[in-house]
């Protein structure tokens, strides 16, 4: 059996019919193949439209051939001519009787005019005549890509063989199943935030892509979350017996390798089946298989040359608390925070994406797993009416400024948030606040206003300020913070 990608089909898979018997997969490399024999009805019209092309251009370059013969002939007789009008040794004397004379002339200005105006024409027939056989040349060249396009087969092939066993001669429908590493497919979205109504419409798509030998033409795919070159079996477990042994000497420099243990992505395959279908835009529904998930898309897909396609998928939609977010010292402004619960029924496969807030773009980046039921935040955007302010009193002129001494070290900070726009603005301010872990450093702090939550998402220290900014008012968290630690040692702490 002869595909195009057989030298790398993996785990080929032929199931017989009732009463039938196929051997083990043998594969063959280079089997020679008379062109045009596996040719598809596609290949083979556009096979035949590079024979005729191919013809017509054999006709235009006969023809041109032809004239340049003509010309050649004509140009032959004018050196004749010239030759004999320029007299001497191969020339022709003018006659002796004087009435002869103008008639010989007459006879050699007509002759001389008749030959160049036949070489003209001529000419002129061969400039047409060329043009013809450039774009009979063109056509042939268009052909041949046009049969590229379809991917035929070469001359030498590799196959896939089976032994096939049956009680007697019969005729059935076979069907070669095979992974290939050739074809593969990632999802990609387009998210869009209504700030009115809190709702994210979730536009999916799925790039295909192969870059093998095999022809995607009118093909039917299930995109498929499936791995299946994962490990089967478990590791084996060997005797680790305890051993105690005499200490060694640190050697200082000596390297050592930092091992980083990652996941990889699960690989996606695609299952094909040819079917002549013609591509249109539906709905993809999921279908679970113990751990993997799968989406048989609708309508056959067909890879051109470029050896991708994008498939639209379908929309989701997910309903989103809304939040603006400020984190003065490291940012500008305040941004746009979605807080949105996978409420599908199914997995958002992590991918590339495209965020727009009410349509308007903002920019691309990548959207990671969301499990179903989990909970994911998304930024929408800087929100440039609300600038955040970042101050460090400890430095500013007429104050105390840094008060410090081998083993004391104090500061005042203020940090918040500037609503430039005219209406009233809900944002939450979040900021690191210093904390200490070691019983030698003593740490006191004070905020005002006091923090709405402490170690936010269990992170130590990190406090949220929930805050009501009136249009055109600043609000603003005072932070005084003083440490002590003993003499000799060093503070570690930036604001």
């Amino acid at each position: 059996m002869a595909v195009p990608d057989a030298g790398t089909a993996d785990l080929p898979n032929l199931p017989g019919p009732a009463g039938r018997r196929f051997g083990p997969p043998e594969m063959i490399f280079n089997h020679p193949l008379a062109e045009g024999t596996l040719d598809n009805a596609a290949q083979a019209e556009a096979r035949a439209a590079l024979d005729t092309a191919e013809d017509a251009m054999q006709a235009a370059q006969d023809a041109l051939t032809t004239a340049d013969a003509r010309i050649r002939a004509v140009e032959a007789q004018q050196a004749y001519l010239n030759a004999a009008v320029r007299g001497g040794e191969n020339g022709v004397d003018l006659p002796e009787d004087p009435a002869l004379v103008a008639q010989f002339l007459g006879t050699l200005g007509a002759e001389t005019a008749r030959l160049a105006e036949e070489l003209l024409e001529a000419q002129i027939a061969r400039r047409d005549l060329d043009e013809a056989a450039q774009d009979a040349r063109l056509a042939v060249a268009e052909a041949q890509q046009a049969l590229q396009a379809t991917r035929p087969f070469g001359q030498q092939i590799s196959v896939i063989a089976f032994d096939v066993t049956v009680p007697e001669a019969t005729t059935a429908e076979i069907a070669l199943d095979y992974f290939t590493g050739e074809a593969g497919w990632n999802p990609s979205y387009e998210l869009d935030l209504d700030t009115d109504t809190g709702a994210i419409t979730v536009d999916r798509f799925v790039t295909l892509y192969t870059y093998g030998a095999a022809n995607w033409q009118d093909v039917a795919v299930t995109f498929s979350t499936a791995a299946p070159d994962r490990a089967r079996a478990p590791s084996d477990v060997a005797s680790r017996p305890a051993r105690i042994f005499e200490p060694q000497a640190e050697t200082r420099g000596s390297g050592g390798l930092l091992g980083i243990a990652a996941t990889p992505a699960p690989l996606a395959y695609a299952d094909a089946a040819l079917e002549p279908v013609v591509i249109v835009e539906a709905a993809v529904s999921p279908e679970f298989d113990g751990l993997a998930v799968s989406y048989p898309y609708p309508e056959a897909v067909s890879v051109g040359p470029t050896g991708e396609v994008l498939l639209s998928f379908d929309t989701l939609t997910l309903d989103a608390e809304q939040e603006n977010r400020a984190v003065p010292r490291w940012d500008d402004t305040a941004f746009l925070v979605a807080m949105a619960e996978n409420d599908t029924g199914e997995p958002i496969l992590p991918g590339e994406a495209r965020f727009y807030r009410d349509g308007a773009l903002l920019g691309d980046g990548f959207l990671p797993m969301i499990a179903a039921g989990a909970e994911a935040e998304m930024a929408f955007g800087a929100l440039d009416h609300l600038q955040l302010v970042w101050i460090d009193r400890s430095l500013a002129e007429g104050d105390r400024g840094i008060f410090t001494t081998s083993t004391t070290q104090e500061r005042a900070l203020a940090f918040g948030v500037e609503n430039t726009s005219d209406a009233e603005e809900a944002v939450r301010i979040i900021y690191a606040t210093p904390f200490a872990e070691q019983e030698d450093l003593e740490l006191d702090l004070d905020l005002s206003p006091a923090p709405s939550v402490r170690d936010l998402d269990d992170a130590r220290g990190v406090y949220a300020w929930d805050v009501e900014i009136a249009a055109g008012e600043t609000e603003l968290v005072e932070m005084e913070v003083s440490f002590e630690f003993p003499e000799g040692q060093v503070l570690d702490w930036q604001p």
